[in-house]
């Protein structure tokens, strides 16, 4: 019910109603210790917990919803965790490798490091030739090496210091078609595991009471054998970075050396990933530099948002900034760009550019240079910390907006900005542009596995 009035109360997001489908888990009987005595919530009643995410296979196949997707005509089928930011930067890069090489369960992965507390992608091969690629849990990554003859366990590549097993981030690309086949025969069922954790070395009772559970990414481990199982592995800067922890929690994390996991270190994730887009293509964008925001350490570069309107996607970033060699963000700036029909040739910035354009309207930045006193995040002191809002006191910042270069087109003005004058464009040439973007979307799936 709670989820349904948040969504109605904010119009869905910008969805249609039709499009959102909301799916409710049961819930499972509690154990108290090894013998698998059931938990009581009080006298009468036996205390449930969740069965885990692996659940949602169940569900869409009993409710009928899958199935009703691949009806109306959808191929594809994305699955994602709600703590992770960065899922929607790559999954258009991650469709287009799925389809182009006819994969059936697509899995996004990172780097790891050895031993880090991340599931491993590997692939398994039975003494009977049996083969299967799968994410094998941390903590079950270096018994199983041991065990089958790989006597230095998990360590990392001189090479490229890393594990040879990359990390798994629960972001899944299926073919539609292949899965709803899957749930035919399986039903959704997925395997189920136990992780209690146990009060002494007998390991018999537990701390707290726990329940046989299952995750959705063990559903490749149902999937047939013609079925093509694989993963993409996307540089650590388009990778792991939950927002999990409150800031309390963050702070303690780093100071253990740990990543934080909470709010601040995602939202400068989203500026450093748009930066690194910028980079990739030749710009020159300044690095970020390490801070600390109550006691959470973090990277702070420059705040730069990409919206989807303008760059979904790698290939459409590249169509619109025709000379990123000639683009430039400094350190302490931030740029914000909104609008479909945008194209930047040269930009200096250091300070703040907000450039947005509405639909029905086109900018073509030919040449601009910004200079002003930007926007500023200012860590809260105690008295600000306790008093802020829940948005801001979970950051343990808040945002100064000094000064503003904006730049905003509306509907139907086709614009030029050159030295810092704005004349009109002719409605051929904004045609001509809207061509361009249109003719490289043609080319999303086949330069996304290049």
């Amino acid at each position: 019910v709670g989820i349904q009035q948040l969504l109605d109360a904010n119009a869905h997001f910008g969805l249609e109603p039709s499009q959102v489908t909301l799916l409710k888990q049961e819930k499972v009987a509690a154990l108290v210790d090894s013998d698998a005595r059931i938990a009581l919530k009080g006298n009468f009643e036996v205390a449930t917990k969740p069965h885990g995410h692996g659940d949602i296979h169940f569900l869409l196949h009993s409710s009928g919803t899958a199935q009703r997707w691949l009806a109306e005509g959808c191929k594809w089928l994305f699955f994602f965790q709600d703590t992770n930011t960065l899922y929607f930067a790559h999954f258009l890069a991650t469709l287009g490798v799925t389809a182009a090489r006819d994969i059936a369960v697509n899995m996004v992965s990172v780097p790891r490091r050895a031993k880090e507390a991340i599931g491993a992608v590997c692939k398994l091969t039975h003494s009977d030739g049996r083969k299967m690629v799968c994410n094998v849990e941390y903590n079950q990554l270096e018994p199983l090496l041991l065990s089958s003859g790989h006597t230095a366990g998990d360590v990392n590549e001189e090479s490229t210091g890393f594990s040879p097993y990359p990390g798994s981030i629960n972001g899944l690309m299926f073919d539609l078609t292949k899965y709803v086949a899957t749930l035919a025969t399986t039903g959704g069922q997925i395997d189920e595991f136990i992780n209690p954790k146990f009060t002494d070395a007998s390991r018999s009772a537990f701390k707290s009471p726990t329940r046989l559970e299952c995750m959705m990414q063990d559903y490749v481990k149902t999937v047939p054998p013609a079925h093509k199982v694989a993963w993409t592995r996307y540089p650590l800067e388009f990778g792991y970075f939950p927002c999990k922890n409150d800031i309390v929690s963050g702070a303690k994390l780093s100071a253990q050396g740990i990543p934080p996991g909470c709010a601040s270190t995602s939202e400068m994730a989203v500026y450093h990933l748009h930066a690194t887009q910028l980079r990739l293509l030749g710009a020159t964008v300044a690095a970020p530099v390490a801070a600390s925001y109550r006691g959470v350490q973090l990277e702070r570069g420059p705040a730069v948002v990409l919206d989807p309107s303008f760059a979904p996607c790698f290939s459409l970033l590249k169509a619109k900034l025709q000379k990123p060699q000639h683009i430039s963000v400094s350190a302490r700036s931030t740029l914000l760009v909104k609008g479909e029909l945008v194209a930047i040739q040269k930009l200096e910035l250091d300070g703040a550019l907000q450039i947005m354009v509405e639909q029905g309207g086109s900018l073509v930045v030919k040449e601009l240079s910004v200079s002003n006193q930007g926007w500023e995040f200012v860590e809260l002191n105690d008295a600000e910390q306790a008093g802020a809002e829940e948005i801001v006191a979970i950051r343990g910042y808040r945002l100064v907006k000094h000064e503003t270069r904006t730049v905003h087109v509306r509907k139907g003005e086709h614009l030029i900005l050159d030295n810092n004058k704005v004349r009109h464009n002719y409605a051929p040439a904004a045609y001509h542009l809207g061509q361009l973007l249109r003719r490289r979307r043609g080319d999303v799936l086949l330069a996304a596995v290049a």
